[in-house]
């Protein structure tokens, strides 16, 4: 066939690709950045993660900025479908049940969820029907305190003047875990993510669930539809003052 003539070397094409990409994606991990102390940079937070999982696991990624990140440090091995993402259908508060019903369907698996705390807002109730119905299941609640896919776009197009994407968490999502009856971790330095994963497995294979809380800097990633806006044109003369003449130069939160 004429399609395996030039086989070798498309393959070889595409792994040259692969090592290019990987090496990019780790100098952004690594790249130093403007950012809070005392908290953990989403990107090494993902990298750690990603040295935690376990071959054959099933990892569900809800909406929002850190997630759709996490989509370049998760590489699957296992035959299957081992990555369920909440896609276009853009469903806050998808990953936790969906995970739950991967391990449902395949309880000798390691399920895991990724969310944000906005969305974990929507969907951590259900953590008492894991408790309830001896369902297994991990989730790991990145903590910036925004709505971080909102605040992008704020960022980026509106000049920082941020709306209903600020999130007040006085409490714990580790501690709420453990009120449950589940199991909670809380990450505040790199150095613990790896092993908070690998405990939270061990415990999935006990037959408990467990919230992994990682408090993370509120550094963005990219906007999710760059194509898809640009900076308002503003006609009233009350809101002139608002009109902005360029994107964000850093596209970071003012707020870092």
């Amino acid at each position: 066939m004429v399609c395996n003539g030039n086989k070798a070397q498309r393959m070889a094409r595409f792994a040259e690709l692969k090592n290019q990409w990987t090496d990019k994606l780790t100098e952004i991990t690594t790249a130093e950045v403007e950012s809070c102390t005392g908290r953990i940079r989403p990107r090494q937070a993902l990298r750690a993660l990603e040295r935690g999982l376990v071959a054959d696991s099933i990892v569900s990624t809800d909406i929002g900025n850190i997630c759709s990140v996490s989509n370049s440090y998760l590489k699957f091995n296992h035959t299957g479908p081992s990555m369920l993402a909440a896609m276009t259908f853009g469903n806050c508060g998808y990953s936790f049940p969906a995970a739950m019903g991967a391990k449902i369907a395949a309880p000798h698996r390691n399920c895991v969820a990724y969310s944000g705390d906005g969305a974990w807002g929507m969907q951590l109730n259900e953590v008492l029907t894991c408790v309830r119905e001896k369902v297994p299941t991990t989730a790991v609640v990145f903590n910036n305190g925004q709505w971080g896919a909102e605040k992008k776009n704020q960022v980026i197009w509106f000049g920082d003047r941020y709306i209903g994407s600020q999130l007040y968490n006085p409490w714990s999502y580790a501690e709420i875990a453990r009120s449950m009856h589940a199991e909670g971790i809380t990450c505040t330095h790199l150095d613990q993510v790896t092993d908070a994963l690998l405990q939270a497995t061990k415990n999935q294979e006990e037959g408990k669930t467990t919230v992994i809380e990682i408090m993370v800097t509120k550094e963005l990633g990219d906007p999710f539809r760059r194509d898809a806006m640009k900076l308002p044109v503003r006609h009233l003369a009350k809101y002139q003052t608002t009109c902005q003449t360029d994107e964000s130069s850093t596209g970071q939160p003012t707020d870092l």
